[in-house]
């Protein structure tokens, strides 16, 4: 009988810890006293009586007096980013609460959120100093473009010395597929392509990390098949903006579920005709031969194909968005 009290006690409090971790997961400031706002201060700079953290007329915070080791000890961490718009804190968030804190920066929050494409340059210069150190970014070859299989090569090992503009230029194929397909979302209706590109950088640093987390956890198995490792991390990419997107614009699992699928499946083929047509203007440029049966079966054909599959797609976001709005309207009335 004791036993079974106990295990009650234990899951009440694991209940508790839930409940306030999905508490700060909505919004990290919930748990924060309020702020003091009927004191008086008194500006040491400008000698203006003011309330509130900082004053109106200079601008100088509330507090600032002589220096002491606690003004040493903050002075020294906003330096390195970790005084209240840490570097560290934000990472904390974008691996804890990724859709939560985009849609808060959107909201004009920004006071959560370290700077994100100042994050996005600082995240990558590290995965690329750990991936030259692991061995997991080779130098950069010079081998001469002869065909597109050696211009894709020519390509990645360009991008991997550029980690932040790779994950930016891949992620930005998700833009216009996600304008379209989470259009009219619960949480973030009407959101613009400006909104889209910062969401997609905040997106480009979580998926760095993600590889720097994948690279520790994966260098004790280099035995396995690469095409194991591939799947599995394709999975992991997956599961990530799956959650991020249902984090940020609301939707539930299923209608969360086939938007990213439908993201994802728009992208990959906006990845691929946007190489192959890099291919022929690269190709045009240093007078490299191409026949138009090469021109018509590699990129007039999957242009179109393309364009097929995202009408399709954008087709079946707008029925879907406007479902949405006949029944939203029709329980309004």
């Amino acid at each position: 009988m004791r036993f079974l009290t106990h295990m009650a006690e234990i899951w009440q409090h694991i209940k508790q810890q839930w409940a306030r971790y999905k508490a700060w997961q909505a919004d990290p400031t919930s748990g924060m006293p309020p702020a003091e706002r009927t004191a008086t201060h008194h500006c040491a700079n400008c000698g203006n009586d003011f309330t509130g953290n900082y004053c109106y007329q200079c601008g100088q915070r509330a507090g600032t007096g002589r220096i002491t080791w606690h003004s040493i000890r903050q002075g020294v961490m906003e330096l390195w980013g970790l005084g209240t718009r840490s570097l560290l804190y934000t990472l904390w968030q974008l691996i804890w609460r990724p859709g939560y804190l985009i849609g808060d920066y959107l909201r004009g929050r920004r006071q959560l959120s370290y700077p994100p494409i100042k994050m996005l340059v600082l995240v990558s210069l590290f995965a690329f100093v750990f991936g030259r150190l692991f061995g997991e970014i080779d130098a950069p070859t010079t081998s001469e473009v002869t065909n597109i299989s050696t211009f894709f090569d020519a390509t990645l090992d360009l991008l991997l010395t550029h980690l932040d503009w790779m994950m930016l230029g891949l992620t930005s194929l998700f833009i216009i597929p996600t304008y379209f397909l989470f259009r009219y979302s619960p949480l973030c209706t009407r959101h613009t392509l400006p909104e889209g590109f910062f969401v997609q950088v905040f997106i480009s640093t979580l998926l760095l990390l993600l590889i720097i987390a994948y690279s520790v956890v994966t260098m004790p198995f280099d035995n396995l098949n690469d095409e194991v490792l591939n799947g599995m991390f394709g999975v992991m990419v997956s599961l990530v903006l799956f959650l991020t997107y249902k984090q940020l614009f609301g939707f539930g699992w299923w209608g969360t579920a086939w938007r990213v699928a439908l993201v994802l499946l728009c992208s990959v083929r906006l990845l691929g005709w946007t190489l192959q047509l890099a291919y022929l203007f690269y190709s045009y440029y240093h007078r490299l031969s191409l026949d138009s049966n090469y021109i018509i079966e590699h990129c007039a054909m999957p242009g179109l194909q393309n364009l097929l599959i995202l009408a399709g797609c954008f087709a079946l976001a707008y029925g879907a968005n406007y479902a949405k709005k006949k029944i939203g309207n029709s329980h309004a009335e």
